[in-house]
């Protein structure tokens, strides 16, 4: 009987060692994660304030900026749960949406092409049309200035 104490012992210890190994894989594997959204947000920290620094350059008066902040965060619209993108497959003409795994990215379930969406101007322009563009303060370069 000791013999066999010894291998459910064994077995348990090795099991328990296992188990704590995979954890710790998924705690890495989430800090990567973690570390990459960290990285894309300060490459778009950077590129806004490269942008605002532009337009400030340009003649552009921050508080017109501030301004125009404040008007999208008041926009009901604004914090709702973005729409799926979608496009036409280039290869087989089948609808492809956005696979939501991978950012701006879908794959087209009958031939298997990997298409990414692209955001345009013109979709910023929709999303802030409805009252720019009637009072005239729109001049039409997707920053409501």
């Amino acid at each position: 009987m000791p013999r066999y104490n010894n291998y459910a012992n064994n077995y348990n210890e090795i099991k328990n060692i296992t188990s704590e190994a995979r954890n710790a894989g998924r705690v890495n594997e989430v800090n990567r994660s973690v570390n990459d959204v960290r990285s894309e947000v300060l490459t778009l920290k950077i590129m806004v304030q490269a942008m605002m620094e532009i337009m400030a350059d340009r003649g552009i008066d921050p508080d017109v900026i501030n301004a125009k902040i404040e008007d999208i965060v008041n926009r009901p619209e604004t914090f709702n749960e973005p729409e799926k993108l979608s496009t036409r497959c280039p290869d087989c003409g089948r609808l492809i949406l956005d696979n939501g795994n991978t950012p701006l990215t879908g794959t087209c379930l009958y031939c298997g092409k990997v298409v990414r969406f692209a955001p345009k101007f013109e979709d910023i322009n929709k999303a802030g049309s409805e009252g720019e563009n009637a009072s005239g303060n729109d001049a039409g370069n997707g920053f409501g200035i």
